[in-house]
């Protein structure tokens, strides 16, 4: 008996603790459905708002029990409140008719519990009397058009970056050919382009001089050994004046006795500043440059003549400079591409050709694989180049929408829970409504046309249309919109449709969603 009594005292306080959180004055909680009577499959936005004059920490069920019905969706909240509304909402549905309570919801307030009420949702069976339907026929598979055009274009598309690999990877040869431009120079020219650039050295000092006729002399030997065929570059200085003599004694080069002097003169000038630190003057590294330079044109002169060569050596076709061959390239290359350009210009068009090049944003809304989906409660069927997503926020859980406002094109699918009788119509009262609308969303400017549209379904809505201007960036867009509202059961539901004026692709686009506009009455 005695623990009975603690286990029931026990069970009283934690009852007590649970109930002073409901019955706390600084705290109101309410729980509501946008409807309790409502169809098979029907979506149920439940919402519990809080209303606290402290701050508390609040916690929600991460795994609430919604039992029958099942749970679509669950809509952030924030968690800290300070003396603000806070609301929690979920997406319910059941697919059994007949009478179902939503069971009562925790909310944790710090170390407290407060319970949401119960609520009691009708379901409602959907009447179908397949007596009074006509039956159809299975629709036919409906044919797709091939986009030739699109096939085309980005053949073209391959072609261009073909051409491009291909001129990228035949320059890289070349490039990676590090003798290309040394094979086609002659030995001469290379020796004169050492000699110009031995002219920046500017020697001032002996170690200077030393360098300075060191490099003179090697491009001198080497020249000599590449042209005449002799050991220049292993023989010493005498040896090598003996080895011209020689070449000018046997008759096979007639090299002037003078200039045999001036060379001898120099590589002992040479050898005495390499060996014996002596430094010449300014003007005896003048002289010797020009007698290297000299001797050089001698040789070259005779060897030409030797051998009847021109001066300038022909190049062979595969020793091309990289820059013609770039040119060439890149020459045919334009003329290939240009042909693809006017022949796709003759067949599409000028504009079709331009903004597929350019990317233009409507026309690839336009040409794109579209989807046809049915959003909220009644379903509407549309078929839209993208699917449109659900706008989260605080105020509309049955809004959707395609884009942004300010972008080229905008579409808005709304549902409210308002119903327009036939005496609620007036065309002046939805007209100002709709132009206050555009107007907090920045529109300016604004022409509104009315007349009477009619869905696939029969049914008939109202059409708004004109145009505005829609201010972004500082800069004024001229625009053009449609709007179709249509009051179907306990609803009225509202699509708007917004583009840039004298876009040749939005005003298609815009015309095939209205034509896909259907309500699904029979689920």
């Amino acid at each position: 008996m005695r623990y009975i009594l603690i286990f029931l005292c026990f069970f009283y306080l934690s009852f007590a603790n649970a109930q002073s959180a409901n019955f706390d004055p600084n705290i109101i909680i309410n729980s509501s459905v946008d409807s309790t009577s409502v169809k098979i499959g029907e979506e149920i936005i439940y919402t519990i708002d809080i209303t606290s004059k402290n701050k508390y920490n609040i916690r929600f069920d991460e795994k609430p029990n919604f039992i029958p019905f099942e749970i679509l969706d669950s809509y952030p909240y924030d968690s800290i409140i300070d003396s603000s509304k806070i609301s929690k909402k979920y997406s319910l549905i059941k697919f059994d008719p007949g009478e179902f309570w939503i069971p009562p919801q925790k909310v944790y307030f710090d170390q407290s519990i407060k319970f949401t009420d119960s609520i009691l949702i009708v379901v409602n069976d959907v009447e179908v009397d397949t007596l009074k339907q006509n039956l159809y026929d299975i629709k036919p598979i409906i044919p797709v058009k091939r986009n030739y055009q699109k096939i085309f274009l980005r053949l073209i598309f391959i072609i261009i970056v073909f051409v491009f690999a291909y001129l990228l990877y035949r320059y890289y040869i070349f490039k990676n050919n590090d003798n290309l431009n040394d094979v086609t120079k002659s030995l001469y020219e290379i020796a004169f382009e050492k000699l110009e650039n031995l002219n920046s050295l500017n020697p001032d000092s002996q170690i200077e001089f030393k360098e300075y006729y060191t490099i003179l002399v090697d491009i001198f030997r080497e020249y000599l050994e590449s042209q005449v065929k002799i050991p220049a570059m292993e023989s010493t200085s005498r040896e090598l004046i003996t080895r011209i003599n020689m070449l000018k004694d046997s008759g096979n080069y007639n090299f002037e006795k003078k200039q045999i002097d001036k060379l001898e003169e120099l590589f002992t000038k040479s050898d005495l500043i390499k060996f014996a630190k002596s430094l010449p003057t300014k003007n005896d590294i003048n002289i010797d440059l020009i007698t290297i330079k000299n001797f050089i044109n001698s040789t070259e002169k005779i060897y030409n003549e030797k051998f009847e060569k021109n001066e300038e050596p022909e190049v062979s076709d595969e020793k091309i400079n990289i820059v013609e061959y770039v040119k060439n390239f890149l020459k045919y290359s334009l003329v290939v591409i240009t042909t693809l350009l006017i022949v796709c210009v003759l067949i599409f068009g000028y504009y079709p050709v331009r903004d597929t090049i350019l990317l233009n944003p409507t026309k690839k809304l336009l040409d794109k694989e579209w989807f046809t989906s049915q959003y909220g409660s009644p379903p509407i069927e549309l078929s839209t180049p993208l699917i449109l997503e659900r706008v989260i926020d605080s105020i509309d859980l049955n809004k959707f929408q395609m884009g942004r406002f300010e972008d080229n094109f905008y579409l808005s699918l709304d549902f409210k829970d308002v119903t327009l009788t036939e005496d609620q119509v007036n065309l002046d009262l939805i007209k100002n409504g709709f132009i206050s609308e555009l107007q907090e969303l920045g529109s300016k400017n604004i022409l509104v046309k009315d007349d009477q549209f009619t869905v696939k379904s029969g049914d008939t809505a109202i059409r708004l249309y004109g145009s505005l201007d829609i201010e972004f960036n500082n800069d004024l867009y001229r625009s053009n919109f449609t709007s179709i509202i249509l009051p179907y059961e306990k609803k009225t539901i509202k699509l708007i449709i917004v583009y840039r004026d004298n876009d040749r692709y939005a005003n298609n686009i815009e015309s095939r969603i209205l034509e896909s506009i259907d309500i699904i009455k029979e689920l």
